[in-house]
Order: C-alpha cells, then structure tokens, then sequence
C-alpha cells in the first residue's frame, strides 16, 4: 500500500519515491509508489498537479486499493522525485477547509444540511437543503471569519469504524476500513479524505460569489484565500463601474438604480415590442404599395438597416401572404450582410435554390434554402450582387 504523506504533511512538495509497479495503461502509463505526496482525486477534490522524474503527472486516482499515478511515459530508474505545485495546493486546502467551516456554520446556526460539496475551478461550492436568505448568508459569513481568525488548530486522524460511531460526527460517514475524521478543535468534525489546512488561519479570507437553485437544492459558491482576495478587488472595480455607468455615488444608491431599471423593463419591453410591430406594419404596406407598382409581378428587392432576420422573415411571409410574388431582403448589420429571399409557392417555381447555393460560396458567405426559401451571411460589399442575383427573379422569369 502506498504511503499517503499528504496526508500528515500537507504542505511537502517534495519527495523521493520508489517505484514499485510501473505498466503500460492504453497509450499512457499507470505508476505505483511506496509513498506519494499527490493527492488523488475524490471527495469533490482534484488531483493535484506536478511531476514525476520530470515528466508532467496527467492524472492521480485511488482505485482497488492503489494510488494510480498516469503519466504520458515511464520514468527512468526505480527511484524518482516526485514535485507538485504547492500554489494549487494550497488553494484546494483553503477551500477545501473553507467548506468544512461554511457547512457546519450553516448546520449549527440554521440547521441546514449539506448536500454534496465540489473544489472546482474557479470556485468552489456547496449544495444545501434549503436555500438561505442575504440575512443568514451575512451571518454565515461572519461566523466564518470568527473561526477563520480563531486560528483553531486542524487534526485528521484515522478510526476503525467502531471508534468513529462512538464519536459525534456531523454528516454521514461512507462505510471504510479505516475512517478519517477532519477535526477543527472545538467547532466540527467530519469524515472527509481530501487535504486541509493545519489550522484555521491559513485559509485565509472567504467571500460568497454567487448562488442558484439546482435539481431542488440551494448551490452557494465561494471563494477563499488568495481567489477570494483576488474576487474582492474585482468587486471594487465592478462596483466603481457600476457608479460609473448608473452615475450614483454610493453602492446602495447603485443597487437601487438597478432595481428600478429592472422593475421598469417589462413595460419597455412592452413598448419595444408594440413599436417593432408597428414597424413591421408600416414597412409592409410602404413595401406592398412600392410591389403593386409591377402589376404583371409583384416584386420586391429592399435593403433594410437594424433589422434582425426574425423580423425579416415575419415581414417577408406578410408580403408573400398579401400577394407578392416575389420579396429579396437584406439586413446590414456593420460590415455584415443577413439576405433572405423567397417566393410564393406554386406548380412550377423559379430556380431560386440553385442560385442562392451558387452565390454563398462565391461571395464567401455562408447560406443556403430551397426554391421557396433561402437565406444567409455576406459581406455587405455583396449587396448589388445579390440584387443583381435578384433581378430576373423580379421579373417574374421562369414563374407559372
């Protein structure tokens, strides 16, 4: 069995390790160690990261017993240097023991259990029972950094089975031979396999960066020591933009611009759209009277600017449904050109499709469609091409 030295150091990011089973594992190769200081993954925890002999450790996993190191080539020698990055290190302690903290505040203070927890990039975060109000969030928190500037000492221990259902334990414990408890003297214990700080204080800062609802339960993310740092000063240039785009002076009066910008959107929202239809109205009857002009074809070619193609299309099936033969669309949009045209269907219709499949490529654009419809993107410089495209079509060339 290997020897987890991670487990009582830490924070050693060195050692010498013999290697005790080196075998091919499809193109990459599975090593075994007496002693290893990389952690394999589990529990919501990475593996952590770094080498073996110089070679770059892909992955690290505990499976039948082993502790599997992957690598993309096998080690030179039996005896090896093994190295991980003890910055990722230290970031997967923080959080993982910022976890501890946050889910036994919660479970002391309200009752609300923890779920499942995960030490992700680039937060970590946790999945309670309920979700919590911004009061109970702000008290958590608090309670957190008590403990955290308590620098209250940190021990994980091995018990048999029998030992650790004798002791108080907060959440269940996954049935093992040999159980681990991680405890912080004085405010939790826990059964848990992943690394910790030796004591409180080096977690450092904690912050809350955002939360949802997910499957029925409450998922918070956080962030500790250096990335809740880091999140801190990013919040301070986001609340100095906000002042910035809603020209208020104090957080609170931001929030409370935003606020009122969020409980009036619906109404613009309304009006936006009650103006796009009467738009779309207009621009049919000023393009339907423009169509009549051809009364042996009804035809239209327009180009059209701040349009999107939905729109373009509802005012295209309008034209076609009130009688148009034939209706060509473009939508400039910067250096961009959205086209679209369609036909109204009969027995026999022009060869609209063959055409539009000819011209996206040609104009290195990307399109497509059918006799009764085809649409796509071209550069704008392409718009008197494609009316060019167009032009027998509006005059009815071909059409029953």
């Amino acid at each position: 069995m290997t020897k987890r030295i991670f487990d009582d150091a830490p924070l050693q990011g060195g050692l010498l390790a013999h290697v005790q089973q080196c075998r091919p594992q499809g193109k990459e190769f599975c090593l075994i160690l007496d002693q290893t200081i990389f952690f394999p993954r589990g529990g919501g925890q990475k593996c952590d990261e770094g080498t073996i002999g110089g070679i770059p450790v892909l992955d690290v996993y505990e499976e039948e017993g082993e502790i599997r190191h992957i690598l993309p080539r096998a080690p030179e020698g039996d005896e090896v240097l093994c190295r991980i990055d003890l910055c990722t290190r230290l970031s997967h302690m923080q959080h993982h023991t910022a976890q501890h903290l946050i889910s036994a505040a919660a479970w002391q203070m309200f009752q609300n259990p923890t779920i499942i927890a995960r030490m992700e990039d680039p937060w970590g975060h946790i999945e309670f029972q309920r979700p919590m109000e911004d009061e109970e969030l702000l008290a958590l928190l608090r309670r957190v950094e008590e403990i955290v500037k308590a620098d209250l000492p940190i021990f994980c221990r091995y018990y048999t089975p029998e030992q650790a259902a004798q002791m108080d334990v907060r959440g269940k414990i996954t049935p093992h031979e040999r159980i681990r408890l991680v405890e912080v003297e004085g405010f939790d214990r826990n059964a848990c396999g992943g690394t910790h700080c030796p004591s409180t204080g080096l977690v450092g800062p904690v912050r809350f960066v955002g939360s949802k609802m997910v499957r029925g339960a409450y998922r918070l993310y956080f962030a500790a020591g250096q990335r809740a740092h880091d999140f801190a000063l990013e919040q301070d240039l986001r609340t100095l933009r906000l002042g910035k785009y809603t020209d208020e002076e104090s957080p609170e009066d931001c929030e409370k611009h935003i606020a009122d910008a969020l409980h009036r959107l619906p109404v613009l929202e309304e009006s936006v759209q009650k103006l796009r239809r009467q738009l779309l109205e207009q621009t049919a009857e000023n393009l339907l009277r423009k169509a009549s002009e051809q009364e042996a074809f009804p035809a239209v070619l327009q180009l059209l600017e701040g349009w999107d193609k939905k729109d373009g299309k509802a005012l295209c099936d309008d034209l076609l449904h009130r009688g148009v033969r034939f209706v060509a669309l473009g939508f400039a949009e910067g250096e961009s050109l959205g086209v679209m045209a369609a036909q109204k269907k009969s027995k026999k219709m022009m060869p609209l499709g063959r055409a539009l499949k000819e011209f996206f490529p040609a104009h290195q654009g990307k399109g497509g469609g059918s006799d009764a419809l085809g649409q796509g993107t071209v550069p704008l410089s392409a718009w008197e091409d494609f009316a060019i495209l167009c032009a027998p079509f509006l005059r009815g060339e071909g059409a029953e």
